[in-house]
């Protein structure tokens, strides 16, 4: 029998590799009313709200970065209550590249991720990479 930990695990796994397919093939890891809690000050911060939201985001976030945005964990870690993507993320803007860590702390409710937020090692230098993106 396995516990809601490994079931939580098996739900960020499964969502990573939907990710190596496309975001398309990942939407199904959220539920309907998911939340995502972007921090900083540029045009991809805010709260996402649904797979509407979500969708937005990762379109926001393809635009600014002209797709160049990666996102590579490191390691996935799981209770009964959350879920931690802990990663290296990297984008290139207007030939600036920029590789920082990010966290996700993840809720799973019903098998889906309901409410995620980023937390960005360097928030300062995230802000400046994606607003040159609509600055310069």
């Amino acid at each position: 029998m396995t516990t809601l930990r490994e079931e939580n695990l098996a739900v960020l796994e499964g969502y990573f590799a939907a990710m190596a397919e496309g975001p398309a093939a990942a939407m199904p890891f959220y539920s309907t009313d998911a939340v995502l809690v972007v921090p900083g000050t540029h045009p991809a911060a805010g709260t996402w709200n649904g797979h509407e939201g979500i969708a937005g985001f990762g379109g926001t976030m393809a635009r600014l970065t002209d797709r160049t945005f990666r996102l590579s964990p490191i390691d996935l870690l799981a209770s009964d209550d959350h879920v931690v993507t802990y990663a290296n993320a990297s984008a290139t803007v207007n030939g600036r590249e920029l590789a920082w860590l990010r966290v996700i702390v993840s809720v799973v409710r019903d098998g889906a991720l309901a409410q995620l937020r980023f937390f960005e090692s360097d928030q300062v230098a995230v802000n400046e990479l994606l607003n040159s993106a609509v600055n310069d």
